[in-house]
């Protein structure tokens, strides 16, 4: 009866003013529905971030998070019952297939191909070639570096080089003999003097130091030696 009267409330035009009043409760249900939606997505999104912060502050990177995801994801999968069920059919065909007289036969005969073509004339022949092959290349690698090694000394036994090095040694003989003069110069306390004076006091001082050296030579006492200062190259 119930379902009845209902049906023809349904089927009853009804006023403008029920119309109204109908989109009017409409309208209020979806603005309430609408404000639950949006208090819901306002908490969820509060909670994410909350999450968010925590999984920083354990050291969770998204990266992580990802990776574990994905070892979960397919640790399900693995122990899905579809998973263990293909994985056991795949398991009983591949021992079907090696048990199978077809397989053994074909095994054989690769066995006996492999046997015929390492035991054949053809393969020893084309072995020895290639270990020729190897033995030619390494004493020609070493007659290279002999022939390299014996260049380098014949060109340290020619004249350019001879002149060469003589310059070297010049150039370091003049470095060494300048940096004796001025340690000389430091010693007799005339580094820091400049212009002709200091040309004068070095004469001067060279001839004091030569008379002490004579009349060194004359008492028979060894002059002070000065100290020889290394130049780095």
């Amino acid at each position: 009866m119930f379902e009845q009267n209902e049906d023809k409330a349904a089927e009853e035009p009804m006023s403008e003013e029920e119309k109204e009043r109908q989109m009017e409760e409409w309208k209020e249900e979806l603005a309430r529905v609408e404000g639950e939606i949006t208090t819901l997505r306002q908490v969820l999104g509060s909670k994410v971030r909350y999450a968010s912060e925590l999984k920083r502050k354990m050291g969770i990177t998204p990266f992580q998070e990802l990776k574990h995801d994905f070892s979960e994801g397919l640790k399900s999968i693995q122990q899905s019952e579809t998973y263990q069920k293909t994985n056991e059919t795949l398991t009983n065909l591949q021992n079907k297939i090696t048990s199978s007289t077809a397989y053994q036969k074909t095994n054989e005969k690769l066995h006996d191909i492999n046997d015929k073509i390492t035991h054949s004339s053809a393969y020893q022949k084309t072995s020895s070639a290639v270990k020729t092959a190897s033995e030619k290349t390494n004493e020609t690698v070493r007659n290279v570096a002999s022939s390299v090694s014996k260049k380098i000394g014949d060109l340290r036994n020619t004249g350019a080089f001879k002149s060469v090095e003589e310059k070297v040694g010049g150039a370091y003989a003049n470095v060494k003999t300048s940096r004796s003069i001025e340690n000389f110069k430091e010693r007799l306390g005339l580094a820091k003097v400049t212009g002709s004076k200091s040309e004068d006091n070095f004469e001067s001082a060279l001839e004091k130091e030569t008379g002490n050296t004579d009349a060194n030579a004359a008492n028979g006492t060894q002059p002070s030696s000065l100290p020889e200062e290394k130049v780095p190259l």
